[in-house]
């Protein structure tokens, strides 16, 4: 259970809470070398079998190989922060790039390959950004400090059976501050709704580490002398549910636009932090894509 403790009063938790910059932990960096051992062991025995065929709507051959390239622009009006009950609006690229069954460029994962691909089943290994959070994100994090960005080892898993699809993500930072890891769940279906539109919808859930919820939900005694919120100690679990939606409609072979809704609930520490203004957290998005 959380312990929520009054402003300026000690607490002895066995760690430093961070403020500013601060040394990686050893639990990252183990973590990378595991993933970089698993991908180079899986490249070594031989990407075996025949990958699943490419159908990626308008890939191309070039020298014999299957590519896809789309890119774009989306706006985002989402939560300042995670737990904020304040919006804003943000402009982020889209960008999904796939050669063969083996290379990929993707927005959220980063750049990667598959070293698993074939019927119906995709195991992945990727390097991604994750932007931390800042205290001038909003006036409820003053005293809290910075929280890192930095680059991201991601281990992917993907499973598809007809339109149902399953979806697994490890993800841990492994430059700046080491804020622990996270894993995201996501069971989605895909329903092409008309010749040229599909409605895609999921429902998602993510756990993370103690290092990450005390990182983005705990607060020291140092912060909350600062801030003037009470101390709080934020144990690893589950820290979200919650239900997505996206339609993509295709103008012609190159243009597309998509749109979409989102919900998301902060629970278990996540939820009951003094950090968090607001467990519930939407989202809505509109964008435009061009697939070459």
């Amino acid at each position: 259970m959380p312990a929520i403790v009054p402003p300026g009063q000690a607490v002895d938790r066995g760690r430093v809470k961070h403020f500013g910059s601060a040394t990686k932990p050893t639990s990252v960096r183990r973590t990378l070398v595991v993933l970089c051992f698993i991908g180079m062991t899986c490249i070594a025995c031989g990407r075996t079998a025949n990958a699943a065929p490419f159908d990626e709507q308008g890939s191309r051959s070039v020298q014999g190989k299957d590519w896809s390239v789309r890119i774009g622009a989306l706006g985002i009006h989402k939560p300042a922060y995670e737990g904020s009950d304040d919006y804003e609006l943000r402009a982020f690229p889209l960008i999904d790039v796939t050669v063969g069954e083996t290379f990929f460029l993707h927005a959220r994962t980063g750049a990667g390959v598959y070293i698993w691909n074939r019927n119906d089943c995709k195991i992945g290994l990727a390097v991604g950004y994750t932007f931390g959070r800042e205290e001038d994100d909003s006036s409820d994090l003053r005293g809290l400090g910075d929280i890192d960005d930095g680059a991201t080892a991601n281990l992917l898993f993907e499973w598809a059976a007809g339109e149902v699809n399953l979806r697994a993500r490890y993800e841990e930072q492994f430059t700046g501050h080491g804020t622990g890891f996270q894993v995201h769940l996501g069971l989605g279906h895909d329903l092409h709704v008309a010749d040229k539109t599909i409605l895609k919808s999921s429902i998602r859930t993510t756990y993370a580490s103690s290092d990450y919820m005390e990182e983005y939900f705990g607060i020291s005694p140092g912060q909350s002398t600062r801030s003037g919120l009470p101390v709080y100690d934020a144990a690893g679990g589950f820290k979200s549910v919650g239900f997505h939606m996206m339609a993509i409609h295709r103008l012609d072979r190159h243009w597309g636009i998509l749109a979409g809704a989102g919900y998301d609930r902060l629970v278990g520490d996540a939820g009951d932090s003094p950090v968090v203004k607001n467990e519930n957290q939407y989202g809505i998005s509109i964008g435009v894509s061009y697939m070459f």
